[in-house]
């Protein structure tokens, strides 16, 4: 990415509301765990059943040009934002024109260093013109013949959308954050002190959530994300 306004930065800022900043947390923490010992997991490792609720504002993109990806799978948040299913659309339909050309960037990073990729998003909503601030998660996947040509994302918003169509520009006042990945080995020891993490990541969000009733066969519920392996 070469735009001066872009400044790299390899350790996430958490997004200043609490609701936003655990989505992304369990959106990235679920792809580190489908990595295993690989750099890049695969779209088939995508598991809906570890991301319970959080699914509204999680997608799967499909890599069609060197700049561009469209949605394969996407949750009723992506839907929000423009009144229509976006299923087929490019994610640069969600973009002004500006917005459009750092995201091609983006893209790029994402798929062929591979890359991480965290923008920070700003855009207006409402007659009033209130200003929406978000984030953008996009996490690199592979397809089945192993190209790096899926990703793995979400979006997280800090307020409620007003209007259909918004548009986002990359919020400048926030540094993108990009973490190219290298090979995962871990040692016994490393990863069980990485599963013990994610357990006690869970068991920390469930203690925060509404408690919910168990379905018949005891197991909790979960929401369905149907994965298109076309």
């Amino acid at each position: 990415m070469s735009q001066e306004h872009i400044k790299l930065r390899y350790n996430r800022i958490p997004f200043h509301v609490d609701a936003g900043e655990k989505i992304l947390q369990l959106v990235e923490a679920h792809w580190e765990r489908m990595r295993d010992n690989e750099t890049v997991p695969s779209q088939a490792s995508v598991s809906p059943e570890a991301l319970d609720d959080v699914l509204a504002h999680c997608f799967v993109l499909e890599r069609v040009a060197p700049t561009i990806a469209r949605f394969r799978v996407a949750g009723k948040q992506m839907n929000a934002l423009l009144g229509v299913d976006v299923r087929g659309m490019p994610l640069s339909t969600l973009f002004s024109e500006d917005g459009r050309e750092a995201l091609a960037e983006v893209i790029k990073s994402v798929c062929d260093r591979p890359e991480i990729v965290e923008v920070p998003l700003t855009a207006t909503s409402g007659l009033r013109r209130s200003v929406l601030r978000g984030r953008l998660l996009l996490l690199p996947l592979k397809d089945r013949d192993g190209g790096v040509t899926r990703i793995f994302g979400a979006i997280v918003l800090d307020g409620a959308v007003k209007r259909h169509i918004v548009r986002f520009d990359f919020d400048r006042t926030i540094p993108i954050r990009c973490k190219r990945l290298t090979p995962l080995i871990r040692t016994i020891s490393e990863m069980k002190a990485a599963v013990a993490d994610l357990n006690r990541d869970y068991e920390k969000a469930d203690l925060e959530q509404p408690s919910k009733a168990p379905s018949k066969s005891g197991a909790r519920s979960y929401l369905q994300l149907v994965v298109d392996n076309t």
